[in-house]
């Protein structure tokens, strides 16, 4: 929820309302295997933004000073909550990087550019407080990886090849989709909250969880 407080905007209440209504439902109503298929605030954020034009993500609303106060907060957050996911968070951040320092590789830009374009609070509360979501990742590390590369490659098409401004958001929700598959090809323990017991993505697998 406190990504979609700092990321949607609306001048209308209502809206704001049911982005909220539609984030805790999508937790509960849409699940498989026991673990949620979206992540609920980029569920919430995607309807909303589909449904209503007064609503809408601003990547820049911060400014560039904010930036670093949201990189402070965001990796003291990993280390807080012991990095449970902290591999899906680094492999899309660098797969991303890749994308952007590639498209202006190619493009010819000066590197000024890209670095403003990576210079978001938006995304870093999309790297660590939305796609690290230990509920709709992948069970595995591997899987996890290959997840995060491919949103950040899909969200790279969305971006700058259908020029959506959302690219990130959509890209995420459409990956989300995949989740089940990749936990079966790749499966690993799933996670769970501190004091329950894991259960395992794949029979074959030992139930025994594996901390970091």
């Amino acid at each position: 929820m406190l990504s979609l407080c700092l990321l949607l905007r609306s001048d209308s209440l209502a809206i704001a309302a049911f982005a909220a209504l539609v984030t805790i439902a999508s937790k509960f109503l849409i699940r498989s295997q026991g673990k949620h298929v979206f992540n609920p605030t980029n569920f919430g954020l995607v309807v909303t933004i589909l449904l209503f034009d007064g609503a809408w993500v601003s990547p820049g609303q911060w400014g560039s000073l904010a930036f670093f106060g949201f990189l402070v907060a965001s990796v003291g957050s990993l280390v807080i909550h012991r990095a449970e996911r902290s591999d899906v968070t680094w492999a899309f951040l660098f797969s991303w990087c890749a994308v952007v320092f590639g498209r202006a590789a190619w493009l010819g830009d000066p590197w000024p550019i890209p670095l403003h374009q990576l210079s978001s609070g938006a995304l870093l509360v999309f790297a660590f407080f939305m796609i690290s979501d230990p509920k709709t990742t992948p069970d595995s590390r591997t899987g996890r990886i290959v997840f995060a590369v491919c949103v950040a490659v899909l969200g790279g098409f969305f971006r700058y090849v259908l020029f959506e401004p959302n690219a990130l958001l959509y890209s995420l929700a459409a990956c989300c989709l995949a989740v089940p598959l990749v936990d079966r090809f790749l499966p690993g323990a799933r996670f769970a909250w501190p004091g329950l017991p894991a259960i395992e993505s794949h029979p074959s697998l030992a139930t025994e969880r594996r901390h970091p």
